[in-house]
């Protein structure tokens, strides 16, 4: 009895700690929290050097895009898209949107957090404009939350307005592949030219 009751209760932890490896948007937790990419035989500095080399490569202007830094172990930075948060109002309607990014690395991982994403409402007769927060991907929520937000209904079936939605998990998730690639990656790109 002690042997079933210790194999449950370590199934128990271990289910508990699994860390996920990439975003999703549900009715029941909203936007996933963050998460960890691992990088088998990589070092935390080797990891942070590819980081910043990535975001280098990545983003037109590298210097001004970071926006904090802890050598070997944490990144910041902002990133900006025009198509990334749209929404349907008879057609899809885009909005630009501001991201920000922490990663922070440990040897053979690191963890990919959005932490803030702004959007660009346009001045109109109804509103006066200007960048909100987008909380709904950056805050823990709830069923509850995303019903009142009007995000989801009561089934659980998303509502017109939002039916592109899963477009932003996966810009995300594309983003995160591309940086693990890089990091992965050996190749030096200048030679064989």
């Amino acid at each position: 009895m002690k042997k079933l009751f210790l194999g449950l209760l370590m199934a128990v932890c271990f289910y508990s700690s699994a860390q996920e490896t990439e975003f999703t948007f549900t009715a029941e937790n909203g936007m996933t929290d963050f998460i960890v990419t691992p990088i088998e035989g990589k070092t935390a500095p080797e990891i942070y050097k590819k980081v910043i080399e990535w975001i280098k490569v990545t983003y037109k202007n590298p210097d001004k895009v970071i926006l904090s830094t802890i050598e070997n172990e944490y990144v910041r930075f902002e990133g900006y898209s025009e198509t990334l948060h749209s929404y349907n109002a008879m057609g899809k309607h885009y909005e630009p949107t501001k991201y920000e990014i922490e990663i922070n690395v440990k040897d053979g991982k690191y963890k990919f957090d959005l932490i803030s994403m702004q959007s660009l409402k346009l001045a109109s007769s109804y509103s006066q404009g200007g960048w909100y927060d987008v909380k709904m991907f950056t805050s823990k929520m709830t069923n509850e939350d995303l019903v009142k937000a009007y995000v989801f209904k009561k089934d659980g079936t998303l509502r017109a307005t939002y039916k592109y939605i899963n477009e932003i998990p996966m810009f995300f998730n594309n983003l995160n592949k591309s940086l693990s690639e890089s990091i992965i990656s050996t190749a030096n790109k200048s030679e064989g030219w």
